[in-house]
């Protein structure tokens, strides 16, 4: 299975984490337990890839493909003060922590190649 097809399906597993947290915990803690999650699956699918943060934009998109679909229908239907206080948590918990998990993995990939 593709690294994209994987990416997804953890995608769709995130939704139901940040969701179950969110109700349970309290947002903030569902939105930070969130921001973890995407940052520890795309350091997984990223982790032997020098160039991660560059090259692996496909698995990035993948992988929050479903909560960028939930911002779009918050966006359309939501309330404008629901989009402005849980909007950019949203983005910052999922594409910034996706984007960081790759350049983790980039740099940690860096540090394994071997020296001339």
């Amino acid at each position: 299975m593709s690294k994209v097809v994987i990416a997804f399906l953890l995608g769709i597993i995130g939704l139901f984490i940040g969701f179950e947290v969110g109700e349970g915990a309290g947002i903030a803690v569902g939105f930070v337990t969130l921001g973890v999650y995407c940052f520890v699956c795309q350091f997984l699918l990223s982790r032997k890839n020098a160039n991660a943060y560059r090259k692996d934009w496909p698995v990035m998109l993948a992988l929050d493909a479903a909560w960028l679909c939930i911002l779009c229908v918050m966006f359309l239907k939501e309330h404008q003060n629901l989009m402005d206080s849980q909007g950019p948590a949203i983005l910052l918990a999922t594409c910034g922590a996706t984007y960081l998990g790759a350049v983790v993995a980039s740099l940690t990939a860096k540090r394994m190649l071997p020296r001339p």
